[in-house]
C-alpha cells in the first residue's frame, strides 16, 4: 500500500537511554515519503499515559525498562490499545525474548545492531496495512454481531409459527379433525417432513451462534422432565418416521422437576434419542420412559440396535469413543455428543451411563437427575463444556468463503467450536489466547500472509504448535505450504466430502 505523504503518522519510542532514544529518532527521520510525528517516553508508565493522550500507530518498545520489562507493557498495550502496532526493541539478540514478544503480539523485532540494517520505510508500510486492516475487521466484527443478532431473531421468531404448522399437520393426521383420504395423508406427511427439516435447520442456525458467543455459564432452574423429554420425542418424529421405528414413551403421571439448564438438557436428550434412532433397525423399537428411582428422577432410551461391544463400553464416553464400525460409517461425526453430554448432566449435578450386553442385545442410555421442587430457587453453575469441545480456527478474509466453511463444518457436529480471524496478526492473537485443535488458513491475507503464519507458528514449542490446512487458489503454493510446515493443503474450489475428510483426520476423529 503505497503511503500518503498528506497522511500523519505518529510514533512513540519508549527506551530508559537516551542514546537509543536519540539513535532510533535520527534513523525514523531518515524515511522519506511519510510525514513522520515521534515521541519519546522513558518508561513504561510515562508510555501508557501518553497513549491514552494520543492514539500512536506504532510503538517502538524496548525489552529492558525498570522496574518492569517490556513485555508487561507490550501486554497492557495490546490489551487497551489494540490499534497500535509494537516493535519491541533490545540492545543484543535473545530469541526467547523474540519468541515471548511475539506471542504477547508485537508485530516485530529488532536488536539495536540491526536497526541501520532495518527498512522502517517498509516497516511503516506494514503499520499502516495493519491499521486498516484493525480498523476493517472492527467493523467487520460489528456487521458481524448484527448479522447473528438478526439470525438469531429471524430463526426464534420462525419456531413459532413452525411449532403451529407441525402442531396442527400432527393433529390432522392422527385423525383428530375429521378422517383424510390417503392423498390427503401422503400430503400432510410432507409438510410434517418438510416443516421438520427446517426446524432442525433453525436450531443448528442457532447452535453456530451459540459457539460464537461461548457461553461458559449455565442457568439452572426447576424443570419439568416429563415436558423437556415429551418436546425431544416430538422432534425425533421425523427421524422415527423415517426408519419406520416403533416408538412408545411413558411418563409418570405428575410432573417430575429437577434443576437444569432447559436448552442443554434438551440437548441431551436429543443426542441419546438420535444415538438410539442411528443404531436401531428399520421397523425396530424404540421405547422412552421417564420413572423415579430412589429420589432421582430417571430419563431411559431403550433401544433394540447391535448393542455396544464390551471392550467399547468403558471408553464410550471418551472423546471420539464411537465404535467406527457397522452402522457407524453412515454418519460422519466426530464422536463428541456423549462425552458432552456427560459434562453437562454433571455440571448439573446429576450422572449419565450405557448399559449393553452387545451381540445385537440392544442399548440402554440412562441419565439421573436429583428430584427438587417446583420452587427452588435459581442458581448460575459453570458450564464450560465448550472448553471441551474442538476449536477450529478459520482464518480467511473472504467473508463469504468463511460461511461456506462454517457451513461445512456445521455438518460435520454441532460439537465444534468454530471462530473467525480475518487476517494473519489477528489469528496469531488468537492462537495465543486459546490454541485451537485445528487451524484451516487461507495464504493470500493482506498485512501478513499465510506463509509468514507458518513460518511464525514453525518457532513455537510443539505442543504450542495447532495443526494446519492451507487453502489456496494457487496450484503453485501447494508445494510452498507443506515446505512451510502446513499439515494439510487443498486447492480451491473443494468438494464438501473431500474437505470434512481431511478435518476429521486432523482432529484425530475415527474416518467415516
Amino acid at each position: 500500500m503505497p503511503t500518503s505523504t498528506s497522511q500523519a503518522f505518529s510514533v512513540l519510542v519508549v527506551d530508559d537511554e537516551a542514546d537509543a532514544r536519540t539513535i532510533l529518532r535520527s534513523e525514523l527521520e531518515k524515511v522519506s515519503g511519510v510525514t513522520l510525528k515521534v515521541a519519546v517516553a522513558t518508561n513504561g508508565d510515562e508510555a501508557l499515559n501518553k497513549l491514552k493522550d494520543d492514539p500512536f500507530d506504532l510503538v517502538f518498545l524496548d525489552y529492558r525498562l525498570p522496574p518492569t520489562n517490556g513485555l508487561d507493557i507490550l501486554e497492557k498495550i495490546r490489551q487497551h490499545h489494540p490499534k497500535t502496532a509494537v516493535v519491541m526493541t533490545t540492545a543484543a539478540g535473545n530469541e526467547q525474548v523474540a519468541v515471548a514478544a511475539m506471542k504477547k503480539g508485537a508485530m516485530d523485532y529488532i536488536t539495536q545492531k540491526d536497526l541501520r540494517q532495518t527498512d522502517l520505510g517498509q516497516l511503516l508500510r506494514r503499520v499502516i496495512e495493519i491499521r486498516d486492516l484493525v480498523n476493517q475487521n472492527m467493523e467487520l466484527r460489528q456487521v458481524n454481531q448484527m448479522k447473528n443478532e438478526f439470525i438469531a431473531n429471524v430463526s426464534h421468531e420462525l419456531r413459532t409459527p413452525l411449532t403451529v404448522v407441525i402442531g396442527y399437520a400432527n393433529t390432522m393426521r392422527d385423525g383428530s379433525l375429521g378422517p383424510l383420504s390417503d392423498a390427503q395423508q401422503k400430503a400432510l406427511g410432507s409438510i410434517i417432513d418438510r416443516a421438520e427439516g427446517l426446524m432442525t435447520t433453525l436450531n443448528n442456525i442457532l447452535r453456530i451462534r451459540e459457539v460464537h458467543e461461548g457461553r461458559k455459564q449455565l442457568l439452572i432452574k426447576p424443570v419439568d422432565l416429563n415436558r423437556v423429554v415429551a418436546a425431544q420425542v416430538e422432534r425425533a418424529g421425523r427421524e422415527v418416521r423415517r426408519r419406520k421405528l416403533k416408538l412408545s414413551a411413558d411418563y409418570p403421571k405428575a410432573e417430575v422437576w429437577v434443576m437444569a439448564d432447559e436448552e442443554k438438557l434438551g440437548d441431551v436428550i436429543d443426542n441419546l434419542l438420535s444415538n438410539a434412532c442411528k443404531f436401531s433397525p428399520l421397523d425396530g423399537a424404540l421405547k422412552v420412559l421417564v420413572s423415579i428411582e430412589k429420589e432421582q428422577a430417571r430419563l431411559s432410551v431403550i433401544d433394540n440396535g447391535p448393542g455396544v461391544p464390551p471392550e467399547v463400553l468403558p471408553h464410550i464416553f471418551d472423546t471420539f469413543s464411537a465404535a467406527n464400525q457397522g452402522p457407524t460409517r453412515e454418519y460422519p461425526g466426530l464422536g463428541l455428543g456423549l462425552p458432552l453430554s456427560k459434562q453437562i448432566i454433571e455440571t448439573i449435578g446429576g450422572r449419565i451411563w450405557i448399559e449393553s450386553e452387545g451381540s445385537g442385545r440392544g442399548t440402554i442410555a440412562r441419565l439421573e437427575l436429583p428430584i427438587t421442587t417446583k420452587d427452588a430457587p435459581p442458581a448460575v453453575v459453570d458450564g464450560s463444556e465448550t472448553l471441551h469441545k474442538k476449536h477450529i480456527l478459520i482464518v480467511e478474509d473472504n467473508p463469504d468463503l468463511v460461511e461456506v466453511l462454517m457451513l461445512f463444518l456445521a455438518s460435520v457436529s454441532r460439537n465444534l467450536s468454530i471462530a473467525t480471524a480475518h487476517s494473519g496478526f489477528e489469528a496469531l492473537e488468537r492462537i495465543e489466547e486459546d490454541l485451537p485443535s485445528l487451524v484451516i488458513l487461507d495464504v493470500m491475507m493482506p498485512g501478513m500472509d499465510g506463509f509468514e503464519v507458518l513460518s511464525r507458528l514453525k518457532r513455537l514449542p510443539p505442543e504450542k504448535r495447532p495443526p494446519v490446512m492451507v487453502l489456496t487458489g494457487y496450484s503453485d503454493a501447494l508445494a510452498r505450504a507443506k515446505e512451510a510446515g502446513a499439515d494439510e493443503v487443498m486447492l480451491k474450489p473443494f468438494e464438501k466430502k473431500t474437505f470434512v475428510a481431511k478435518v476429521l483426520q486432523l482432529l484425530g476423529a475415527p474416518t467415516v
